[in-house]
């Protein structure tokens, strides 16, 4: 049989065909004119730059953009023709490739590919780098787009030259670049795409835009953009074993239009999202969908050159996702509790605001019927003004002719509230008590109002000219106060079950009327066991089939989350806080005049809010 003779591999050098084209493809690889400014603003960070000016301006009528710093300059080791010499004849060869993520990291330094010059090809047709070390001579590198050979030469020197600067002047801006590099949107995007860096170096920045017109600001600065939201609890820098350590910064930004995680590699920005990031396979929450937003910094990612957007997946990218894998349960508990934070917090506010908008309803509006609650409210046995209830064997302080003039000025304002007409509301005409029947335990105050209006219905404020004159029948009850607004006391002899009348007078000159009113003896026990009137907190129930909004059980009072109209208005916090107060409402009413059919009116008008509140939503 015939032995197999094995070939021989031979190894062959990659060599391109066209060094020129390649350099093209580099070149042209990059095609986000910001980027390139970012990159060329980076290698002034690099050289140790303090004061960074970047300037739109015309040269020979043309738009050109003028990048000036004072660093250490472009190899400042090397006399500047021969610096330049070096780093056009070396594109792809960097010296920062020499450096470990480490050592980059701590440096701020990114780029690593030598190929950053050549992003000035989605900017415009030419690049001249100027530079200047040590009080030398000022040498300048000539570059132009599609062009294979640079130039260098000697400049002229101005007077006032500093001794070392590096200068970037980039002419005959492409009109499409030039409408994206505008002195505000750059500084918009520098400020983040350069945060790190920024922040890091604590560079100083500044963008002088000439070529706007007329008052439009024309200087800017770069700040180092700042997240928005509450900052997690979570340790600033993670260990990725074999790598570098990941540095890590996020906050809770729900309520924000986009909140996303950005990705950094030494700083720099490489991806924008990083559940974007499809091959790292983390497209899902923490990382996306929970309101996160913040940075990652990954120091050992290998970046695309030229764009300088994304990563590739090697195993170092693995390592990462590895490690992000291993942090996220604990993202998902920070998250979690503030979830819950921000709902008691949310609750506490909601309440807080409903409490204002009703504060004070007793008191101006004594008709209504507020339910009782367990929690904060107007208790049965407190004396307050605002409950209008004293307790047994205390004396009355309502009886006073301070008070009954109190209570005249708080019933003018409320009626100061009235439209103006053109003929003021008068003669006195009748007189109605509010409530018309009021339940009382024994010992305790109710208080009541007296509401004059003349033959047309209409009420008539608490002028001068009228006088209140209330009196009870014969039987426990006596009057606390007076003017149109006082206090019935239930003495301690009130028999449970009694009902007694009590009368008011209101005279006008010559003009008198009357009205009567009932009131009810009833045991403490029937005033809800003593409970607290105010308003009560809302119970969420999630029953998204039922027609019901709202509704009492007890003292709990119940809405339904799982209805349309609240699920369209909870987005919105005033939303939600104006439909709540419409669903408070609505019961108030209907404890206080609910009879046949009145549930079904109220839920009618709720109905008709709600949708009115819906479409102006976003007015």
């Amino acid at each position: 049989m015939p032995r197999r003779i094995a070939s021989q591999a031979q190894s062959v050098l990659l060599k391109p065909a066209d060094p020129f084209d390649l350099i093209r493809w580099l070149a042209r690889s990059q095609s986000d004119p910001r980027k390139a400014i970012a990159e060329l603003v980076q290698n002034s960070i690099d050289a140790r730059a303090r004061q960074i000016r970047i300037e739109r301006r015309r040269v020979r009528r043309l738009p050109a953009l003028a990048i000036h710093d004072d660093g250490e300059g472009v190899l400042p080791e090397l006399p500047r023709e021969d610096a330049l010499r070096t780093i056009v004849t070396n594109i792809g060869c960097s010296r920062k490739r020499n450096l470990t993520p480490i050592e980059r990291h701590a440096q701020v330094v990114a780029g690593k590919y030598g190929i950053g010059l050549l992003g000035f090809w989605s900017v415009g047709r030419r690049m001249d780098i100027r530079s200047r070390v040590g009080g030398s001579e000022v040498f300048v590198l000539r570059l132009r787009e599609d062009e294979e050979r640079a130039e260098i030469f000697r400049d002229r020197m101005a007077m006032d030259s500093e001794p070392r600067f590096t200068e970037i002047v980039i002419t005959e801006v492409h009109d499409a670049a030039a409408r994206v590099l505008s002195g505000r949107r750059l500084a918009e995007y520098l400020s983040a795409e350069l945060r790190g860096p920024l922040l890091a170096s604590g560079a100083d920045v500044a963008i002088h835009d000439g070529l706007v017109r007329g008052t439009a600001p024309k200087r800017f600065r770069v700040v180092p953009r700042r997240y928005t939201g509450e900052p997690l609890n979570l340790p600033p820098t993670i260990e990725v074993p074999g790598h570098s350590p990941l540095r890590i910064e996020l906050y809770f930004s729900r309520g924000a239009e986009r909140p996303a995680v950005e990705l950094a590699c030494a700083g720099t920005l490489v991806a924008d999202d990083l559940g974007a990031l499809g091959a790292l396979g983390l497209c899902e929450p923490p990382w996306v969908g929970r309101g996160l937003s913040g940075l990652v910094d990954y120091p050992d990612f290998a970046v695309p050159p030229g764009t300088r957007r994304g990563v590739v997946p090697d195993a170092a990218a693995e390592a990462f996702a590895r490690a992000l894998a291993g942090l996220a349960p604990f993202v998902t508990a920070e998250l979690d509790r503030m979830d819950r934070e921000r709902g008691a917090a949310s609750n506490r506010q909601v309440m807080n605001d409903l409490r204002r908008a009703f504060r004070g309803l007793r008191d101006r509006l004594p008709q209504y019927e507020l339910p009782a609650v367990e929690g904060e409210g107007e208790t049965p046995g407190s004396a307050s003004r605002t409950s209008g209830i004293l307790p047994l064997g205390e004396t009355p302080g309502a009886g006073t002719a301070d008070e009954a003039s109190s209570a005249d000025e708080d019933s003018a304002e409320v009626d100061g509230g009235s439209p103006l007409e053109l003929f003021p509301p008068g003669p006195l005409a009748a007189v109605t008590i509010v409530p018309a029947e009021v339940e009382i335990a024994a010992g305790r105050e109710r208080r009541v109002r007296a509401l004059p209006t003349d033959s047309a219905g209409r009420r008539l404020g608490a002028t001068p000219d009228l006088s209140f004159t209330w009196s009870a029948g014969p039987g426990s009850l006596s009057i606390v106060g007076g003017g149109p607004r006082p206090a019935i006391l239930a003495g301690a002899s009130a028999r449970t079950g009694a009902r007694e009348a009590f009368h008011v007078t209101v005279r006008q000159g010559e003009r008198v009327a009357t009205a009567s009113a009932t009131a009810v003896i009833v045991d403490t026990t029937d005033l809800e066991g003593g409970a607290k009137l105010g308003i009560p907190e809302p119970e969420l129930i999630d029953e998204p089939g039922a027609a019901w909004r709202s509704r009492f059980l007890g003292q709990r009072w119940q809405v339904n989350a799982g209805h349309e109209d609240f699920a369209a208005l909870a987005g919105d916090a005033r939303a939600r806080l104006r439909y709540l107060l419409t669903l408070l409402a609505k019961e108030i009413v209907s404890r206080t005049h609910g009879g046949p059919g009145a549930d079904h009116a109220l839920e009618s008008l709720v109905e008709i809010l709600a949708h009115a509140e819906r479409n102006l939503r976003g007015v």
